[in-house]
C-alpha cells in the first residue's frame, strides 16, 4: 500500500504526503505551508526550553522529498519563517543553494516579517497569493473563494476516539467545497482541533499513511 493518498482536484491529480505535503505530480511540485523556522530559537530567548536542532529535521526533510519526488518547484503556503532573523535563515539559504535549478515560491504568511532585501535569493519568489484557472494558493483561508482556496496557517489537526475511551489527536489534511487546508510542516508547531463537519472531508496523517477519516 503506497503511503500518499491520490486525490483529485478539479480533474488534477495529487498526492497528499505523510510529511505534511502536497505533490502535483503534472507540475512535479511540492506545497507545503508553516514551517516556522527559527520558532526553536525564538521561544529559547524567551526562556522557555526546546530543543535545539529542531530546525534541522525540518530542513532534512524538505531535502528528502525533493530528492524523492524529482521536485522542480516548491510553494510554501506562508510562515516560512518564526519571526525576527536568526540563524536558522542561514540553513534556509543553503537549502536554496542546493538546489539552484528548483523554483521555490513562498506565499507571504503573517510570520513572514523579514525585511525584503532578506529574501532576495535567485531562486526564490515572494508572493502575495497565487492564482490559476481552477485554483487560488494563499496563506489564510479566503473568505468566499471563486476558486478552490488551498492554504494553511490553521494548523488543522482532529481528535479520533477509539473503542475503548482512548483518543489521540492527528493533523490532518481538511477539505471542504471550497478550501483545501494543509497541516502545519513544522515539526514544532501545535494543532488547531477541528470539529467534524458532515459535508467536508478529514484526511488524517498516522505515522507514514495518510488515511481518510
Amino acid at each position: 500500500m503506497t503511503p500518499y493518498l491520490e486525490i483529485f482536484l478539479k480533474k488534477e491529480s495529487v498526492f497528499l504526503l505523510p510529511q505534511k505535503a502536497i505533490f502535483r505530480p503534472l507540475y512535479k511540485q511540492l506545497i507545503l505551508g508553516d514551517i516556522h523556522l527559527g520558532k526553536a530559537t525564538h521561544f529559547r530567548k524567551q526562556g522557555i526550553p526546546m530543543p535545539a536542532q529542531s530546525h534541522l529535521k525540518d530542513i532534512d526533510l524538505i531535502h528528502h522529498l525533493i530528492n524523492s519526488w524529482n521536485i522542480e518547484t516548491v510553494m510554501i503556503l506562508g510562515d516560512l519563517f518564526h519571526s525576527e532573523y536568526n540563524r536558522e535563515w542561514l540553513w534556509f539559504q543553503s537549502l536554496l543553494m542546493a538546489y539552484p535549478k528548483v523554483q521555490f515560491i513562498l506565499v507571504e504568511g503573517n510570520h513572514d516579517i523579514l525585511p525584503l532585501a532578506s529574501y532576495e535569493i535567485q531562486n526564490l519568489i515572494k508572493l502575495s497569493h497565487i492564482e490559476e484557472m481552477d485554483l487560488i494558493f494563499s496563506h489564510h483561508p479566503l473568505v468566499n473563494p471563486k476558486k478552490l482556496n488551498i492554504c494553511g496557517h490553521v494548523h488543522p489537526g482532529i481528535k479520533v476516539h477509539g473503542n475503548a475511551r482512548q483518543s489521540v489527536k492527528l493533523p490532518c489534511f481538511y477539505k471542504s467545497s471550497t478550501h483545501l487546508i494543509l497541516p502545519a510542516f513544522g515539526d514544532l508547531t501545535g494543532l488547531k482541533l477541528l470539529e467534524h463537519e458532515e459535508n467536508s472531508e478529514y484526511y488524517l496523517i498516522t505515522g507514514n499513511r495518510v488515511l481518510k477519516l
